[in-house]
């Protein structure tokens, strides 16, 4: 089994580390710039599972394609419907180590994330108001280091460990060209120090393939001084369930929800709920969608798994509500 799941499980490091994660990189909305740090959606597959001592490596593929009513970009509250693009590549390196903490397997896990973001919306307010406005931004986001222990029991597998979410990318306040009736507002970074406390697990039954995994986890941010403005805790739950076959592939469905925990504080989160004509901006969203996975490859000399996922999100508040194609290559060295 271990084999098995050896060739499976950089898929997971990648999640477990993106989750824990990672996934800085996002434009700057309630929650502020509309998405959190942590990529959501992150920890699907083996969620809970740390594999065996050893290096893992994966390089993950994101395209969202989202829209949100109302969103404050670098201080600046936008009272409009806006689109959003964003092309993430996430480079995901897990080291496993030969020893034991707590009678588990201890781990660390890196991610180094690359976006390109694209916003575009017609503003409905002076001093802009009837323009096509847009904005693009690309860079080396937030990058975030996740610490972990995973433990074994029989087909039961199950880790729990601290993502810490480090402002390293770009990031500007603002800036609205009147004349050219234009704005400068998207940024790579989230200018915040986040932490993600998480807990996973995995029952996965080898002699029939299937397996189900779920993840619990609260996001934690400090306030953005720049914007003067506190996105509220919120609380995520993911997971998936899929059948695996001899043949090396497997098919299932992944899904999260997330959740704020409280309304978002601050004079940046003042000023949106005055541009939107709203008494809370606590944001929710939700996401399922099919997942198909195959492992028993080899690449450059590592075991090799791939994952392909299609994410559907609704029910959508104060948040990004988006459609997420993702492909990922691990590798297990």
């Amino acid at each position: 089994m271990y084999s098995f799941l050896r060739g499976t499980r950089p898929i997971l490091g990648a999640m477990i580390l993106a989750a824990t994660t990672v996934l800085p990189v996002k434009p700057a909305i309630a929650v502020e710039g509309g998405i959190g740090a942590y990529f959501i959606g992150t920890r699907d597959t083996f969620a809970g599972f740390v594999p065996e001592a050893g290096t893992y490596t994966a390089l993950t593929f994101d395209h969202l394609n989202g829209s949100v009513q109302g969103l404050s970009l670098g201080g600046l509250p936008i009272a409009a419907d806006a689109d959003v693009q964003l092309n993430l590549w996430r480079l995901n390196v897990t080291q496993v180590f030969d020893a034991q903490v707590f009678g588990g397997t201890p781990a660390i896990d890196i991610t180094l994330p690359y976006v390109i973001g694209d916003l575009s919306f017609t503003a409905i307010r002076p001093p802009l108001q009837g323009a096509s406005i847009s904005d693009t931004a690309s860079g080396l986001t937030d990058v975030t280091v996740t610490g972990l222990v995973g433990w074994h029991r029989g087909n039961l597998h199950f880790s729990t460990g601290l993502s810490v979410f480090v402002p390293t990318g770009d990031y500007q306040t603002a800036s609205i060209n009147v004349a050219n009736r234009t704005i400068n507002a998207l940024s790579v970074g989230k200018n915040v120090w986040s932490f993600q406390p998480y807990l996973a697990a995995t029952w996965f039954v080898p002699e029939r393939g299937f397996e189900a995994s779920g993840a619990i986890s609260l996001l934690v941010s400090e306030k953005n001084d720049a914007t003067d403005y506190q996105t509220a805790p919120a609380l995520q739950l993911e997971g998936a369930v899929l059948q695996r076959f001899r043949s090396g592939w497997g098919v299932g469905l992944a899904g999260y929800t997330y959740q704020q925990l409280d309304d978002d504080s601050g004079r940046g989160a003042d000023a949106l709920k005055i541009a939107l004509g709203a008494s809370s901006l606590k944001a929710r969203v939700s996401g399922i969608g099919p997942i198909v996975t195959y492992s028993g490859g080899t690449l450059l000399g590592a075991e090799a798994s791939i994952k392909l996922k299609y994410t559907h999100e609704f029910s959508a508040k104060r948040r990004l509500e988006s459609d997420i194609v993702t492909a990922q290559l691990s590798l297990a060295f």
